[in-house]
């Protein structure tokens, strides 16, 4: 029935796995290492969302189709059919881009965190009727606004958190 699967970009994904392994790993040093209590209590209480955010970010999946769309979260998914979508529309904030897709039901929202944006953005505007596509929609599919902040953020992180770890196992 879906043709066509768009996820989030490896380019984020990597980097945010690492960054969560890292952590894990700065974790169990502070368990095992004599770490302080506070210290214990902080990394777990920022590791359990950061976990769940990886989850999220790896399942996180779209799927296009000559029937509709599907829109795959962690643990949960949601199937529109074409018919159900009454606009598309954009919010730019800076490098960041938002497609808004709203229903009869809702709305639903696909950022520019996707693997081939440009592509999943002009599928779904082929799929409506033009006046149901707002222009900057469309400007989208030709020039995609491009986001490296995150993926720049992550790596930044990674190495933060090697520095951590580094000073903490020679230091012990």
């Amino acid at each position: 029935m879906y043709q066509k699967v768009y996820r989030i970009r490896r380019s984020f994904l990597i980097p945010f796995f690492a960054d969560s392994v890292l952590l894990f790993f700065l974790l169990l040093l502070s368990y095992f290492l004599g770490g302080s209590k506070l210290e214990r209590i902080l990394l777990t209480a920022i590791f359990i969302p950061v976990l769940y955010v990886l989850f999220e970010s790896a399942f996180r999946m779209v799927r296009t189709g000559d029937q509709g769309i599907m829109i795959r979260k962690f643990m949960r998914r949601k199937e529109l059919r074409w018919e159900d979508i009454t606009h598309i529309g954009a919010l730019i904030l800076r490098n960041r881009v938002y497609i808004l897709l709203t229903t009869v039901k809702g709305f639903y929202i696909l950022s520019n965190a996707y693997d081939k944006f440009s592509i999943l953005v002009g599928d779904l505007a082929s799929h409506m009727d033009n006046e149901k596509v707002e222009e900057e929609v469309r400007r989208q599919i030709e020039h995609p606004a491009k986001n490296t902040s995150d993926i720049i953020m992550t790596w930044f992180t990674a190495v933060v958190l090697a520095g951590i770890i580094m000073i903490k196992l020679f230091t012990s």
